[in-house]
């Protein structure tokens, strides 16, 4: 039987690719040199391949080091979740727990689980990093982050293995400024796009994404209407829209507090629009959930059920 690959040998490895030389790796490990070359080599030996080469005063990882690369940093994290997991399993309600939102989630909506969720579970560590929903998937398809929070429309196709809790539902609304000649518009949305400017999110963001997939069902080509500057967060984008550059799509959960106050008036219209937005607690399919895990996923689910009157019922539905 072979022998298996040797994790601290993988941790030398990494430290290796990572310093640039074997020199930086020895001294940031408090590790002599030789020392250092020596484990390289017995896991050269293991491996039957070469994984550095020198060139020059530089080393270069060989195409066996970059496939060593792939798996060792897999390996090593998959060593970290199982003495996190062993960890909670031994020590009770301690552990870490890793998400991925996106930006108007993250602002408006997750704050409100998370400061909840410390207060009753203050051992459990949170850790949250925000970007774009595509990028929430990789990170969640790939265990990056425990858990995903993003936004989607029925008009969207989630990935393969990813399962979706529904944890808020949402619309869109078109507002803008209440000095604009537009608080009294009467006419049809497709009218108003054709006529006035509007602010809208970049296009590779998830909003600038669900937005063009809303004008493209009113038949609308995106050459059509008039898009006056395009911006890549809700923040900016409300800004632009009180400093009355345009009018634009936003959701109601973002702008609740600028409706209330006047700052924006949303747009009357002769045709119903009130496309729908809905926000998803996600996780991949058929892996290991730490108990912390469990517990903030549960916690928010319950939190769900009481005060946005959605069921367990409902959430468990949409799980595909």
């Amino acid at each position: 039987m072979e022998t298996p690959v040797n994790l601290h040998q993988l941790q030398l490895f990494c430290c290796i690719v990572e310093s640039g030389s074997y020199t930086q790796a020895a001294q940031n490990l408090y590790i002599t040199q030789p020392a250092l070359s020596l484990q390289i080599k017995s896991l050269e030996n293991k491996l039957g391949a070469k994984l550095f080469i020198r060139k020059g005063n530089n080393i270069e990882l060989t195409e066996a080091g970059q496939l060593l690369k792939k798996y060792a940093y897999e390996l090593l994290d998959l060593d970290k979740q199982l003495r996190s997991s062993m960890k909670e399993l031994l020590e009770g309600e301690t552990g870490q727990i890793s998400i991925g939102s996106n930006r108007p989630i993250g602002r408006y909506l997750l704050p409100k689980f998370i400061l909840s969720f410390v207060k009753e579970y203050p051992k459990l560590e949170l850790k949250t990093s925000y970007t774009h929903t595509k990028q929430i998937f990789q990170y969640v398809l790939n265990e990056k982050v425990n858990v995903g929070f993003i936004a989607f429309s029925n008009e969207q196709t989630f990935p393969t293995k990813i399962k979706k809790y529904l944890i808020k539902r949402d619309h869109w609304l078109l507002v803008c400024s209440p000095d604009l000649p537009w608080v009294n518009w009467g006419g049809t949305i497709r009218e108003l796009l054709l006529k006035a400017p509007l602010i809208g999110s970049m296009a590779d963001t998830s909003q600038g994404e669900l937005i063009d997939i809303e004008l493209r069902k009113m038949g609308l080509d995106i050459n059509e209407y008039n898009i006056n500057l395009r911006m890549d967060d809700i923040e900016s984008l409300k800004m632009a829209i009180i400093s009355k550059l345009g009018i634009g799509f936003l959701p109601r959960t973002t702008i609740e507090k600028e409706l209330a106050s006047g700052e924006l008036i949303q747009v009357p219209l002769a045709d119903a629009y009130n496309p729908q937005i809905d926000y998803y607690l996600i996780i991949k399919e058929d892996t290991h959930i730490p108990p912390s895990v469990k517990t903030f996923i549960d916690f928010v689910l319950e939190t769900v059920k009481i005060n946005e009157d959605i069921s367990r019922e409902n959430q468990e539905e949409i799980i595909e």
